[in-house]
């Protein structure tokens, strides 16, 4: 089995193949579709789902080089 991957606009129910791909007239595939929800499909805002924790300071990561920390634990053993 083999796997193609193209963007196209579904219209009406419709699936245009891209010509480049012209050889597969005719032939029996798979089709996996995958799709974006928007804001207004789920009827939620736009922000993501979930916990943000782009703004958590960790004062104990910080103060530590995260490879020494590693390499110190390494060398307990």
């Amino acid at each position: 089995m083999q796997a193609i991957e193209f963007e196209t606009d579904i219209q009406n129910g419709i699936v245009k193949i891209p010509d480049e791909y012209a050889h597969l007239k005719n032939r029996h595939a798979r089709i996996v579709v995958f799709y974006e929800n928007t804001a207004v499909e789920t009827g939620e805002s736009a922000q993501p789902s979930g916990v943000d924790f782009t703004s958590v300071k960790a004062p104990t990561l910080t103060t530590h080089d995260g490879v020494e920390y590693q390499r110190g634990l390494r060398d307990e053993w």
